[in-house]
Formats: structure tokens, C-alpha cells, sequence
């Protein structure tokens, strides 16, 4: 396996972020193989200043650096919506608490939409346990997504 620097939490950013409901202008991510940098790109070059007020020329340069040298780069996937919601999903059928009631609770209140649960469950204890779930599973992703592509990532 190859060992690579990766700042953790610009990977985990750019690996959970929800493609389908987050991303305004279409974007992809990049992990650079020799430096472990995360890449972000546009599609569009006038989008990257639209968005988070990058020049559209440095946009450009980025993509053409990464289509000079595709071995260099990495894709990173970020999550379809529904992935998120099997997370949520897990998080409700798993055994978060020992307290019966309250996980019912938390089961019933799920109809659909992830901000309505959180809005309808009003209970930070239950959030914040769903979040930890949430973020270990991500990260356990992440790591069957190095295996993958024979890569040890060394978190910094």
C-alpha cells in the first residue's frame, strides 16, 4: 500500500459532501497522489468565482494540471443524496441508547427528510449521537475507498 499524507479534514469535506443537494455548480474533488492536497474544480471556470470567489483562470489552470497528468490525481466521490439517508437510517436502526423509548422516538420521527428529523426529534443528545454515528461511518467509507485504490492514508 501506498502511504500518502492526507489533511483529514479536507478529504472527509470533500468525501461526504452531498453531491445531489449541496453542490450549486457542478464540482469535483481530487486527491493529489504525491502531495495528499485536496483539488477542488469547477466545471465551469466563472462558476469557482460565483461560488467561493476563486478566478475563473486559476479554475482553469487546476483542470488543465489535472488532465496533463490523470495518474497524479484521484477522484474523490462525494456521497448521492440517498447514501445519506441510509446513514440516518443505520443510525435509527442501530443501538445508539440503551433507553428503548427514546430510539422509538427517534424512529418515528424520520419521514423522509434529514432536517425534519432533526427539527421533529428537538433533542441535542439524539442529534449529536447521530452526527458521531454519521462521522465514524464516513470515515470507515473513507477507508474502504483507500483500500481500494491501495492507499494508507497518514491523517494529519
Amino acid at each position: 500500500m501506498r502511504k500518502i499524507p492526507v489533511d483529514e479534514s479536507m478529504f472527509i469535506h470533500a468525501f461526504e459532501r452531498d453531491v445531489d443537494f449541496h453542490d450549486h455548480f457542478p464540482q469535483s474533488t481530487y486527491l493529489d497522489l504525491e502531495t495528499g492536497e485536496v483539488i477542488w474544480i469547477f466545471e465551469e471556470d466563472d462558476d469557482a468565482e460565483l461560488e467561493v470567489g476563486i478566478e475563473p483562470e486559476e479554475n482553469a489552470a487546476l483542470k488543465e494540471k489535472i488532465n496533463t497528468s490523470p495518474q497524479r490525481y484521484l477522484l474523490i466521490p462525494g456521497r448521492d443524496h440517498g447514501e445519506h439517508h441510509d446513514i440516518l437510517r443505520d443510525f435509527l436502526k442501530s443501538r445508539w441508547t440503551d433507553d428503548e423509548e427514546l430510539r422509538l422516538r427517534a424512529r418515528n420521527a424520520y419521514a423522509g427528510s434529514i432536517g425534519r428529523w432533526m427539527e421533529a426529534i428537538n433533542d441535542q443528545e439524539v442529534v449529536h449521537a447521530y452526527f458521531g454515528f454519521r462521522e465514524r461511518t464516513i470515515k470507515e467509507l473513507a477507508e474502504e475507498f483507500f483500500k481500494e485504490h491501495a492507499i494508507q492514508p497518514v491523517w494529519g
